[in-house]
């Protein structure tokens, strides 16, 4: 009996040995799988962020490169613009650079405004002096050439005929070199027209009518 009972034990020891055993390799192998499929997960978000971000870095580039073909597009027009309308190109270069302010010209050391409006001589003069300036005096061959060949209108210059009858500037100087045109000097304000020969440019009004006017004032 007693040999029975030691058999019968040594059984179930070995019974409960193999049920811990089981137990132990039942926990390592969920461990495995869970391991696997944490593995996998990873695998797949590593696989889907490396995917967006070389996306991503397609989709930089391709805007990059057409940014730096619409730039490289725009400095040609411009290029072509400047080699088809030079004198045009350098007049808006001129007349971005100077300190007149828009719409004036500048020359050597003037500013001049050429008017589109149309007013008296003395309206025009009260003009210019709002802006800080004055009817042009034109007292050389340049100025002359230069306002000549801007304007494309008749212009009121500073320039009338005193009580005396003798041609001065609104300056006080009496008129030396005088541009005028055939038997056109018999009115009593003086004026220029444009797009003519410079020698012969100048034209007389009476100072009650109404044309457009250069302004002048120091740089």
């Amino acid at each position: 009996m007693y040999i029975k009972f030691c058999r019968n034990y040594l059984i179930g020891e070995e019974n409960a040995k193999g049920s811990d055993e089981s137990k132990e390799y039942e926990e390592v192998q969920r461990g495995i799988r869970i391991y696997r499929t944490m593995s996998i997960i990873l695998f797949v978000l590593t696989v889907i962020l490396a995917a967006a971000v070389i996306a991503l870095c397609a989709r930089i580039n391709i805007r990059s490169t057409c940014f730096k073909e619409e730039i490289q597009e725009k400095v040609c027009d411009v290029q072509l613009c400047n080699e088809l309308y030079p004198a045009v190109s350098s007049e808006k270069k001129d007349a971005g650079c100077h300190r007149c302010g828009q719409g004036w010209l500048q020359f050597e050391n003037w500013c001049f405004f050429l008017s589109s409006a149309r007013e008296s001589w003395s309206r025009s003069r009260e003009q210019c002096r709002k802006w800080g300036a004055d009817l042009a005096v034109i007292d050389n061959q340049r100025v002359q050439a230069f306002l000549t060949g801007k304007g494309n209108l008749v212009y009121w210059i500073g320039l009338s005929r005193s009580t005396g009858g003798e041609w001065t500037w609104i300056n006080q100087t009496m008129l030396a070199d005088s541009y005028w045109a055939p038997g056109a000097n018999g009115q009593n304000c003086g004026c220029l027209m444009g797009k003519q020969l410079p020698s012969r440019s100048w034209n007389s009004a009476p100072c009650t009518h109404y044309t457009a006017y250069i302004c002048q004032k120091v740089v």
